[in-house]
């Protein structure tokens, strides 16, 4: 079977955090999921066949199930996840970040999934301390503002240069914020617009293989999905924009603290002191494939994270890749046990 250029038609979710404990740093996470992916496929056989279907909708819908499981209701937040016993709170976040994980494989995915989903995911740290004097603006927090602007519109350029490519197309719906940043909402011609500008600018251009939509926007909008009517286009974001700040937590985790996992995964009501590690350990183990070297190639998770740490010197941006941070760690097998039982 020979497969075709697919394209990824995507909502980016992004949320940040403004420090990063023990590091003078803090970070975007933009979690790419798309919302209609298509896939052309030809075969000497049957010939050329198209399949259209929706990876941000099935993964919604699991959602739905893992919290009806639970009888959980609430807002998902990595900072929130604390205490001396493993709850239907901490249950829910791993189940998520599990499945999340897989939804990102390119193959050989595990049940639920019946298919590759195609998520990607980016997550960029940065120095608090920047020179802001290369920024316009009146105040400081417009020119720190501008600054993080110009960090998010690298990181999503950068990221969608290396996670998709030209049999692996991208074009970007909308990004949806946690929120708003600070005095005022992101600008959508310094972040999304002045990419389509960036040759006239002196800078390298966007690959032919990514593309803004003409009706591209950023929305910012709370996350917390009680807000809104299940099933309407802001409950399916608020959840996603849950999912982003998970991965964002157990990313930040896993590369500066480190994971101190248990072995199994723990029954509601058990002690668990490392709570933290254990809702982080499947990040862990995704990005700890890299390690393979040569051999990362033939991971279902080949190009579908990249995490890095930006430095600022001179005119340079300085990108150094990140790495999971090892501590004391036992052999955890949190996923296969969530999926494929003890």
């Amino acid at each position: 079977m020979t497969k075709l250029a697919k394209t990824n038609r995507v909502v980016v979710y992004h949320d940040e955090t403004k420090d990063v404990p023990g590091e003078n740093l803090k970070g975007h996470v933009l979690l790419f999921v798309p919302e209609t992916l298509e896939v052309c496929e030809t075969t000497p056989l049957f010939g050329s066949s198209r399949s259209v279907y929706n990876p941000g909708r099935i993964f919604y819908n699991e959602i739905l199930r893992i919290r009806e499981n639970h009888k959980c209701e609430w807002k998902l937040h990595f900072a929130d996840i604390g205490g001396n016993k493993w709850s239907k709170h901490d249950q829910v976040a791993l189940e998520v970040v599990t499945l999340a994980v897989e939804a990102m494989r390119t193959k050989d995915v595990h049940p639920p999934l019946k298919q590759p989903l195609a998520f990607k995911l980016a997550v960029m740290f940065y120095p608090k301390g920047a020179d802001l004097t290369l920024y316009g603006g009146d105040t400081r927090k417009e020119k720190r503002l501008r600054h993080d602007e110009t960090v998010l519109r690298i990181l999503l350029k950068g990221a969608a240069h290396f996670l998709y490519s030209e049999e692996n197309r991208v074009e970007v719906l909308r990004i949806v914020c946690d929120g708003k940043p600070e005095h005022r909402p992101f600008s959508e011609k310094r972040i999304l617009w002045q990419l389509l500008a960036e040759e006239d600018r002196g800078r390298t251009p966007l690959r032919n293989y990514v593309s803004l939509n003409p009706n591209a926007v950023i929305e910012h909008l709370l996350s917390d999905h009680k807000r809104y009517e299940p099933g309407s286009p802001e409950h399916i974001h608020a959840n996603f924009l849950q999912v982003a700040d998970l991965l964002l937590g157990a990313v930040r985790y896993s590369c500066y603290r480190g994971i101190r996992t248990i072995s199994r995964v723990p029954r509601i009501g058990e002690e668990c002191t490392e709570k933290r590690s254990s809702i982080s350990a499947p990040v862990w183990e995704m990005l700890r494939k890299v390690e393979r070297g040569p051999g990362f190639k033939h991971s279902g998770h080949y190009r579908t994270f990249t995490i890095g740490q930006v430095e600022f010197e001179d005119d340079q941006i300085i990108f150094k890749p990140l790495g999971v941070k090892h501590a004391a760690v036992n052999d955890s097998r949190t996923m296969e046990l969530l999926f494929d039982g003890p």
